[in-house]
């Protein structure tokens, strides 16, 4: 049955809304629910009709179901990730007594593969600049102007020094 009437609200512009029951009032949710009327339901309809015509749409709808059940039930169990805590590592200890040319040499080194891994870099991207039909050493000449007109120079090595 429908619920109690609401009082009619009256709006600031002058409209009056008349009273009806709240549309939920009148549902009872879960009076009317039975399982075993479902399926019965269900079976009924798939008497009335031809066997195939509604067979494989149910059939394709409880695949389609159980493999997104399927896959939530296998998500948490895949691809979890457990925590390794963190090692550190110390490549390289030096001593205190090291003197500064030992650490010059060192940084040189390093300042040599830095350089060697620069290189490799920019053979790369010269390539890729004459595969795309630029013209790379006018570039490149463009760029050693720019760095000489900022006061940009090349540090001298120390004697003696393989790269």
């Amino acid at each position: 049955m429908a619920g109690p009437l609401l009082p009619a609200p009256n709006l600031r512009e002058g409209l009056v809304i008349r009273a009806c029951p709240h549309y939920l009032s009148g549902m009872g949710m879960l009076k009317d629910v039975s399982v075993s009327g479902g399926f019965g339901d269900l079976v009924a309809v798939f008497r009335q009709s031809e066997p195939g015509e509604r067979l494989l749409p149910a059939a394709l709808a409880t695949v389609c179901t159980s493999v997104i059940l399927f896959l939530f039930w296998l998500d948490p169990q895949v691809n979890t990730y457990t925590y390794v805590p963190q090692e550190v590592i110390y490549v390289e200890n030096w001593t205190n007594d090291r003197t500064d040319e030992e650490i010059m040499q060192d940084r040189w080194e390093v300042q040599c593969l830095k350089d060697k891994l620069e290189a490799e870099r920019r053979d790369a991207m010269k390539e890729l600049g004459r595969m795309s039909g630029m013209d790379v050493e006018e570039i490149e000449r463009e760029a050693e102007a720019a760095r000489k007109a900022r006061g940009e120079e090349e540090v001298e090595r120390p004697a003696g020094l393989q790269c």
